[in-house]
């Protein structure tokens, strides 16, 4: 029988794997169900939030006695609801995520697939929501919010099915989707980050503002770091068709230099914005990946 949903993308091993670990926000979330996670709503239920003064109309089994014991004033007790995480996948399905250095490898939109499908496998498993959307220089597609098996399913084949196809504008489609997430969730985007750094910045900046937990997972094929090419090759620009033919021999260090700052600028714009930033390489299973970044981040 041909495979289905999220077995199109992770084997039964590699889900057992996944076996323990759980997906959780560093800040408060809103959400409609009740579920894990701190809230931001003040209700009836579960832990002591703070004081608010009392208004004719309230409820009075809420007064705190003891405070009007002490003041002479009443006020009521407002406790935290635990709610439901909202998890935002983010998929780059521009053409250069099409890029393997090597056949044995999953190309970067794969592995970047295959890690956004076991964050929604987690997701799922512990009763909290999740949404994907698919980019390029716009939104190629788009799943809302929702949970279980049946959303699940979905969720993987649209992964599995998406091919990169087009250019690329990370932070014009960032600052859309962040235009209309209207609750704090947990966003995850999914990307090589080969675009103009200052306009990402900002685009990130626009998911902080408002207050969301944001995760990068910056998926890199190993060749583009260690660029271990010897002959003269002529390389092409997958995102514009332009072709450079090249000694690799004489541009090693330079490129490896200049790859290196990237990297640290991607570190440094994300942390002075408080963004989770993860380097991810593809020669590594989505399920170690995460095993490490969801311990370190629980922790």
């Amino acid at each position: 029988m041909d495979q289905d949903g999220i077995h199109r993308l992770l084997t039964p091993a590699e889900i057992t794997r996944l076996n323990g670990l759980a997906v959780g926000s560093r800040f408060t979330v809103e959400g409609a169900l009740q579920g894990a996670h701190r809230s931001l709503l003040k209700g009836f239920s579960l832990e002591f939030a703070d004081y608010r003064q009392y208004t004719p109309g309230d409820d009075l089994r809420r007064l705190d006695w003891r405070v009007l014991g002490r003041t002479d004033k009443l006020y009521l007790r407002q406790h935290e609801q635990e709610c439901n995480l909202r998890v935002h996948l983010l998929v780059d399905a521009s053409r250069s995520m099409a890029y393997s250095g090597d056949p044995a490898r999953p190309s970067k939109y794969r592995h970047a697939a295959r890690l956004a499908a076991a964050l929604a496998y987690l997701t799922v498993f512990q009763q909290d929501s999740v949404a994907l959307t698919l980019f390029d220089t716009r939104v190629r597609d788009r799943l809302p919010l929702g949970a279980g098996a049946e959303h699940l399913r979905r969720l993987a084949n649209r992964l599995a099915d998406a091919e990169p196809a087009a250019a690329t504008d990370i932070p014009q489609t960032l600052h859309s989707i962040a235009g209309s997430l209207r609750r704090r969730a947990l966003v995850v985007l999914f990307s090589d980050l080969l675009d103009n750094l200052d306009p990402l910045r900002h685009a990130l900046a626009h998911f902080r503002r408002r207050h969301h937990d944001v995760i990068v997972y910056h998926i890199l094929d190993p060749a583009e770091r260690e660029f271990p090419f010897h002959d003269d090759a002529a390389f092409e620009d997958l995102e514009t068709g332009a072709l450079l033919t090249v000694d690799p021999r004489e541009l090693r260090n330079a490129y490896r230099a200049r790859f290196d700052a990237f990297l640290n600028e991607c570190r440094a714009l994300t942390a002075a914005l408080n963004v989770d930033y993860q380097p991810v390489s593809t020669d590594t299973p989505p399920e170690t990946t995460l095993r490490r970044h969801l311990t370190t981040r629980r922790r």
